[in-house]
């Protein structure tokens, strides 16, 4: 979980980015874990009016709907006063000194299921910026008056300037913690320890602000808790912007164990198993590579309770087998088939597709179809369609209806996800009645079924997959009314590591969810590799790189196959890397390297932290040192920058867009409206180009020679559209007199641009001359960026801006 956390904090870093961008739920693939404890499910409704008003909410509001009344939000039980709590916040944050606060909640209202700690004050608060307005929230412990959360969203007005930064990291961090102390006085100072896990997540942009990440473990009973944590985030100007801390109270057990380290070591390295398989590896968020690797089996990371000395499963179901049986899948009756229409499905179609194909309750209706980029495979096309019961005795602070989801292949017709029950909070509802006539499957029957329903489903499921079975005991499910199974992708007879499908049939053998890896799986994965490193060589590489560490542990509080997992603390030891920095390594098969599967997410150093060899009295030497410290420019595997070759116009591109944001293809796999430019995703600088459309550089339409060199008129005319002067360019300075000073003017074809870009003082002449088709070497690009950087603050608009 915390792995997913550290993901879900980089999409949410990649959100904040310019442009903005809003980001739906994560598609159901992901773990089978959808809408984790205390996940807000929509914004907070903008209100104009300014008269503050108190809602006292004595409802119930219990984490699991078979237990509600547990937890009342009861304002009686106040130690500290709602004006108290909004003095507070204000004098946290001086930003909000003239913000209106439109109301105050006593309680957790805005997520679902709501915590069980419910003595807490919600402030909405409203600032007025230019002509429009921003609504957000801010939490106040009621008893102890500790600061829970606030998220200062609303943009400052003004074109700023944000280089360089006013504070290091360093600094930032002595700020953070000093804003700590004063936020959560309740906390001592030995029951925080910082946390270098989001070191690497900075918001690092040349252009716009510099945002330091932070995180803090709470400690309890002396040992960190591994999922209670605040989070801050400052700004390279020193504002803190962010605070976040757990929600949720839950009782923690003793920290005595009775299991003892040595005999939890033991076990975990006799029960660590390592397979070998296929791996990607994905840069920035975008699969850049596949190799053969040895990596850990799943089960080899779970936590081993400290009580019982048996391993803990996601669900809090405790292991007593971790045999794997590995089973080809027969061919059914029934066979996908894609559609061969070049013409992609209307909703319409898509929904008469899934209806003709599973069960969905009677009563539900089609609402909302929407169709988008695939998030992991753009160049995918992707219907969410929603089927909903009529919305009827709305009860308490939130109300889901029943409702079935389903995703699929706009083109081929393929269901990727589906879920006869999504996100199934809220009341207990009965369950789905059985079809007439129809006896309950055993395991055996259960498992044919959803081995015929993946054949209907997936292509050519019986060659590409399968079966992964644990035994019956880990497929029946707690309520006993559904099977689950896993099967996954093999190639070249290998499996394709998280490349596979989750299914789960209920007792009758209707499906009830449904969900695929959306990623594309190339058939011509590296075949013909040998693994040179044995599978015992591997297994005691990666035992080296752990150790157990005796902490306190969250289960539950998350829904897993339609089943919502009630929160709960225990004692136990956690598999940790020895070095954080490795925590998204595998081990090469084939080399015996240790490669980064994540290089986006930094959780390593890389060549970009390498000091560059050859730069050392170099004329740009400062500027190249400052984007290899940005991670726009990286050395080779000798160490060498080579500030003297010449660049691409696809390279000027990714090193703009780079310094514009440095999460950018995270951006653009979550953006519908990024797809438009013309551009092959095949292409190497695909992402960089497409992101550099959003942002008015370029124009998507229109195409560009990416691989040729990249010549100064060239970089005169993307330098001229970076600053939003390319109408000045061809309406008024096309004709300048200006450009007659160089004595080379008649050979240059876009006099316009070229003149802003001299007057901006972002290009020189040489020599009398301007030399439009002279080559760009790298370090006159680090040289120019950094005087683009410079300039920021001092024209019309900011830079990296829509």
């Amino acid at each position: 979980m915390k792995r997913l956390k550290q993901q879900l904090n980089l999409i949410s870093k990649a959100a904040r980015q310019k442009p903005p961008v809003k980001l739906a739920f994560l598609g159901l693939v992901a773990l089978s874990v959808a809408l984790p404890q205390g996940a807000a499910l929509a914004e907070e409704a903008t209100t104009s009016t300014s008269t503050t008003t108190t809602i006292v909410n004595t409802g119930n509001l219990g984490t699991d709907p078979s237990k509600q009344g547990e937890a009342v939000a009861d304002s009686s039980r106040a130690k500290i006063t709602k004006e108290q709590a909004i003095a507070k916040v204000r004098e946290l944050f001086p930003v909000l000194k003239e913000a209106t606060v439109n109301q105050v909640e006593y309680g957790i209202h805005n997520v679902y299921p709501a915590p069980s700690y419910q003595d807490v004050w919600t402030i909405h608060w409203q600032v007025e910026v230019g002509n429009g307005s921003h609504s957000f929230s801010s939490r106040v412990d009621a008893i102890t008056g500790d600061l829970m959360s606030t998220y200062i969203t609303f943009p400052r007005q003004g074109n700023k300037v944000y280089y360089p930064p006013k504070l290091t990291r360093e600094q930032a961090s002595e700020q953070a913690k000093a804003f700590l102390a004063k936020a959560a006085p309740s906390l001592s100072a030995d029951e925080v320890k910082e946390s270098d896990s989001l070191f690497y997540l900075d918001s690092q942009a040349l252009f716009g602000p510099v945002q330091y990440d932070f995180s803090f473990d709470v400690l309890k009973n002396g040992l960190p808790s591994g999922f209670e944590s605040i989070h801050i985030t400052v700004t390279g100007d020193g504002e803190v912007v962010f605070f976040s801390r757990s929600e949720e109270r839950l009782e923690y057990p003793s920290s005595v164990p009775t299991v003892s380290k040595a005999e939890a070591e033991k076990k975990f390295r006799d029960e660590f198993q390592v397979e070998l398989g296929y791996v990607p590896v994905r840069k920035n968020g975008a699969i850049s590579d596949w190799i053969l690797a040895w990596q850990p089996v799943s089960d080899a990371f779970l936590a081993i309770n400290a009580q019982t000395g048996r391993k803990m499963n996601s669900e809090g179901t405790e292991l007593t087998s971790t045999t794997i049986t590995i089973s080809d899948v027969p061919a059914g009756t029934k066979i996908f088939e894609p559609r061969t229409s070049k013409v992609e499905l209307t909703s319409d179609e898509a929904a008469k597709l899934v209806e003709q194909t599973v069960f969905i309750p009677e009563g539900r209706k089609l609402r909302y179809p929407s169709m988008n980029s695939d998030y992991r495979n753009p160049e995918r096309k992707t219907w969410s369609l929603r089927w909903e019961e009529e919305r009827q005795n709305l009860t308490g602070p939130m109300y889901f209806p029943a409702q079935t989801y389903a995703t699929v292949d706009a083109l081929s017709g393929q269901i990727l996800e589906f879920q006869i029950e999504a996100f199934n909070y809220g009341e207990p509802r009965e369950p789905l009645a059985p079809p007439p006539g129809a006896a309950k499957l055993n395991y055996e029957q259960a498992k044919q079924r959803a081995l015929e329903w993946v054949n209907q489903l997936y292509p050519q499921a019986s060659r590409n997959l399968k079966l992964i079975e644990r035994g019956e005991s880990w497929s029946r499910l707690s309520n006993g009314e559904q099977f689950r199974f896993e099967l996954t992708r093999y190639v070249n007879d290998l499996p394709v590591l998280g490349g596979g499908v989750f299914i789960t049939v209920d007792a009758y053998g209707r499906l009830f969810f449904y969900s695929v890896n959306h990623e594309q799986i190339p058939e011509d994965l590296p075949n013909g590799q040998t693994a040179t490193v044995t599978a015992e060589q591997a297994l005691q590489s990666y035992l080296d790189n752990f150790k157990l560490e005796l902490q306190y542990n969250q289960i539950g509080g998350y829904m897993i196959d339609n089943t919502y997992v009630d929160p709960k603390v225990y004692l136990v030891y956690s598999p940790q890397f020895k070095d954080p920095g490795t925590s998204f390594q595998v081990l090469n098969a084939v080399t015996g390297k240790w490669v980064t599967t994540y290089e986006g997410i930094r959780m390593e150093p890389t060549r970009g932290d390498i000091e560059p060899k050859d730069v050392k009295g170099h004329w740009a030497e400062a500027d190249l040192k400052t984007l290899v410290q940005y991670r726009i420019l990286e050395t080779d595997e000798q160490g060498n920058l080579n500030p003297n070759e010449t660049i691409t116009v696809g390279d000027w591109l990714t090193y703009a867009v780079k310094a514009a944001n440095p999460y950018y293809t995270s951006y653009v796999l979550a953006s519908p409206s990024a797809a438009s430019a013309e551009v092959s995703m095949d292409d190497k600088y695909s992402q960089a180009v497409k992101y550099a459309a959003d942002l008015g550089w370029i124009d998507p339409a229109e195409p560009l020679q990416l691989d040729q060199k990249l010549t100064r008129e060239q970089l005169a005319v993307l330098l001229t559209s970076m600053v939003k002067y390319d109408r000045l360019a061809a309406n008024f300075f096309g004709k300048d007199a200006f450009i007659n000073q160089f004595s080379d003017a008649k050979q240059i074809t876009r006099p316009g641009e070229v003149t802003i870009a001299v007057r901006l003082g972002l290009l020189q002449g040489q020599n009398g001359k301007f030399n439009p088709q002279r080559q760009v070497t790298k370090a006159e690009a680090a040289s120019i960026l950094m005087r683009l950087v410079k300039l920021q603050g001092h024209t019309d608009q900011p830079i990296a801006s829509q």
